[in-house]
C-alpha cells in the first residue's frame, strides 16, 4: 500500500497525467516550434521562450507512456499561455533557436528560467544541461538545480561569445535525469567569463597508427591566455591534405585532455588532422595538420557485443553503434528457451529506440550467421512493442514482438539469420521502432 501511496505521489509531482506502463502513442512526436522565431524585447536584452524552439532527439519514457522532450503547462511560467519544455526523461533530446539575433559580437549572458523538483528520480537533486553555440560545445556540464516543485521558477546563466547578427543557440541533453520546465532563454549584452581572449593554436600535433588498427593523435596542450582556461579541443579529419576543417568534418568535441583515438579511420585510406582549443572566449585558429593511414585492413570472423552494457564474457562492451539509448532492467531473465543463450546479465542491459549496429573487418560477401539476442523487461502484453530489423538495407525482419516470441515478459529469444557481409566486409544492422522502441540486448556474427 505504501509502495502504490509512493508512485501516485510522484506521479501527481510530475504533473503528467499518464498511466503507468502502458505503451507510448504510435504517431512519433513532432516539433511544435521551428527555432526561428524573433525574439521580445524585454529590459536589456531579448527574450525567447522554449515552446518556439525546434525540438528533437524525442524518446519514449515506457514509464510515464509518454513521448519526451514534452510540453507541459506550469502555472507560474512566463511563456505565452505558459507552456514549457519538459526534456527530463529523453537521452539525447535537443532544444534549439536557430534565430538568436544580437546586433555587435561580443560576450552575451544567457539566462535559462526552469522549474523542477525530484519527480521520477528522487535523490537527483541537480541536473545537467549541455549549451552549443553556432556549432561549438560551450559547456556540458551547465547544472540546474531543483527549485522546490514545478511552479518555482528559478534561472541558470551562462556568459558566451555570439557574433553580430543571426546565432543558433542548442540546449542538449548529456543525462536522463534532464531538466524540466524550460520556459524562457533571455539574451542580454555584456557579462564577465573572466576570460575575453581565445586560446593559442595547439602546436606539435603527431598522427600515428596504433595496434588498435587506429590513428593516435597526440598534440601539445594550447596556452591559454590570462585569466582563460582551454576547456577542450575539437578535431577534425579530412582525406586531402590543405582541407578545410568545419563542422561537417569535426569527428569529436569536447575532447578533454591532448591525446584522441580515431577508431572510425577506414583502413588503407590517407587521412589529415587538424586540433582546435576551446576557451569561454571562443575558437582557436586550428593546428598544423598531421597525415597517418592504417596500412592493413583486419580480417575478423566474428563479433559479440553486449547491446547497451558493459563488457561480460565473450561479450564486448557495447561499441559500433549510432543512435538509441540505454535500458536497464534487473530482472530475473528465463534462459531456458533459448540454446547458447548468452550470460544473464546481457540481458538486462539494453539498447533501445532507432540505432544501428555497423560491424565490419569481415571477409567481402563471406556468409555468417547473425545471433540477436533479446529480452522483453517491461511490457507484460503482445504488441506492446514491435519494430524492424534492417541488415545492409534489406530488411530481414518485421513487426518482430519480443513478448510474442518468446511467450513471456522477462524470457529470452533469439533471432538467427544466415546473411553476407557486403562489399566492403561490413554488417550494418539497423532496428527502427514502430510500436514503442526497438531494443536489442546483443548481437552476434559467427
Amino acid at each position: 500500500m505504501k509502495k502504490a501511496i509512493l508512485v501516485l505521489s510522484m506521479l501527481s509531482s510530475i504533473g503528467v497525467g499518464a498511466a503507468l506502463a502502458g505503451p507510448c502513442p504510435a504517431q512519433f512526436p513532432t516539433s511544435r516550434g521551428n527555432g526561428t522565431v524573433a525574439g521580445a524585447a524585454v529590459a536589456g536584452g531579448t527574450q525567447y521562450y522554449f515552446k518556439d524552439a525546434l525540438l528533437s532527439g524525442f524518446d519514449c519514457f515506457e514509464q510515464l507512456s509518454s513521448w519526451f522532450p514534452s510540453y507541459i503547462t506550469a502555472s507560474n511560467a512566463i511563456s505565452p499561455n505558459q507552456e514549457t519544455v519538459d526534456m527530463a526523461y529523453t537521452t539525447e533530446g535537443t532544444a534549439t533557436f536557430s534565430n538568436v539575433v544580437v546586433p555587435a559580437s561580443g560576450n552575451y549572458t544567457l539566462a535559462l528560467r526552469y522549474a523542477f523538483q525530484q519527480g521520477l528520480f528522487p535523490g537527483v537533486l541537480n541536473r545537467p544541461e549541455g549549451i552549443m553555440v553556432n556549432g561549438t560545445v560551450m559547456t556540458e556540464d551547465l547544472n540546474f538545480p531543483q527549485t522546490g516543485d514545478f511552479n518555482t521558477f528559478s534561472t541558470d546563466s551562462i556568459v558566451v561569445p555570439l557574433n553580430a547578427g543571426q546565432n543558433t543557440v542548442q540546449i542538449f541533453n548529456v543525462a536522463t535525469q534532464s531538466v524540466s520546465r524550460l520556459d524562457s532563454l533571455t539574451v542580454t549584452a555584456g557579462g564577465s567569463n573572466a576570460c575575453s581572449i581565445i586560446p593559442q593554436a595547439p602546436g606539435g600535433l603527431a598522427a600515428v597508427e596504433d595496434s588498435n588498427n587506429a590513428i593516435a593523435l597526440t598534440w601539445n596542450a594550447s596556452a591559454a591566455p590570462s585569466g582563460c582556461t582551454v576547456g577542450y579541443y575539437n578535431v577534425f579529419r579530412g582525406t586531402t591534405s590543405g582541407f578545410v576543417p568545419s563542422v561537417a568534418n569535426q569527428v569529436a568535441t569536447v575532447v578533454s585532455g591532448s591525446k584522441f583515438e580515431d577508431t572510425t579511420a577506414m583502413c588503407q585510406t590517407p587521412y589529415y588532422y587538424a586540433v582546435q582549443a576551446v576557451d569561454l572566449a571562443g575558437l582557436s585558429v586550428t593546428s598544423a595538420q598531421a597525415t597517418a593511414s592504417i596500412s592493413q585492413c583486419p580480417t575478423v570472423s566474428s563479433a559479440q557485443i553486449n547491446a547497451g552494457g558493459s563488457a561480460v564474457a565473450p561479450f564486448l562492451a557495447d561499441v559500433d553503434f549510432e543512435g538509441g539509448s540505454i535500458l536497464s532492467h534487473k530482472n530475473v531473465i528465463d534462459l531456458s528457451g533459448v540454446t547458447n543463450a548468452a550470460p544473464m546479465t546481457v540481458y538486462q542491459d539494453a539498447r533501445q529506440g532507432n540505432f544501428t549496429y555497423t560491424l565490419a573487418g569481415f571477409v567481402p560477401g563471406s556468409a555468417h550467421t547473425v545471433r540477436m539476442h533479446f529480452a522483453e523487461t517491461f511490457f507484460s502484453t503482445a504488441n506492446s512493442r514491435t519494430f524492424n530489423i534492417s541488415i545492409n538495407g534489406t530488411q530481414v525482419v518485421t513487426n518482430f514482438d519480443i513478448f510474442a516470441a518468446a511467450g513471456a515478459k522477462n524470457k529470452a529469444v533469439i533471432q538467427q539469420l544466415t546473411q553476407n557481409a557486403d562489399a566492403n566486409g561490413t554488417f550494418t544492422v539497423t532496428f527502427t521502432s514502430v510500436i514503442n522502441n526497438s531494443l536489442l540486448s546483443a548481437i552476434e556474427i559467427n
